[in-house]
């Protein structure tokens, strides 16, 4: 059989298999974009999208991230709230004051720590720099402890 007709004869399986791998393919650049890799971790990122400040794209993409100075975050992005407490900086970003969902950036001696957006089903966590003394003493619960953030999943 010559080397044409051989490679005809796979014609069909190509066409038949080429869909699927285009489709895998347009899936993980979907995914990679949005940082998404699940249904769920979708449904959050659409809750975010239109229930939280706009600010958590800012959050979520790492434009803010841990060890930002909390009062250049502060200048940029004017949270809702602003809550000193000692060595402590609380930043609230909620949109609406009786909403189940909100927006919190911690700072400690002025560098951004913490930082999660969450509902009553569901937290999405940004950055978790804190030690274990800083956890103790802000949510006074051990970093390793599953309800340190609520009961709802974590999504990193």
């Amino acid at each position: 059989m010559p080397i044409q007709h051989r490679i005809l004869s796979y014609l069909p399986a190509v066409a038949l298999v080429l869909p699927f791998v285009l489709g895998g393919l347009a899936l993980l650049a979907f995914c990679s974009t949005y940082g998404v890799w699940s249904v769920r971790g979708w449904r959050v990122y659409q809750a975010m999208e239109t229930e939280c400040h706009p600010v958590w794209r800012d959050y979520y993409s790492g434009r803010i991230r841990a060890g930002d100075s909390v009062e250049d975050v502060i200048a940029q992005t004017n949270p809702g709230k602003v809550e000193r407490r000692g060595r402590w900086v609380i930043l609230d970003y909620s949109t609406d004051p009786g909403s189940m969902t909100g927006l919190t950036a911690i700072a400690h001696d002025g560098r951004l720590v913490f930082s999660a957006a969450s509902s009553c089903t569901w937290v999405r966590l940004f950055f978790d720099e804190m030690t274990e003394e800083q956890s103790q003493e802000f949510f006074r619960r051990s970093k390793d402890d599953p309800r340190r953030l609520g009961l709802a999943p974590v999504y990193r």
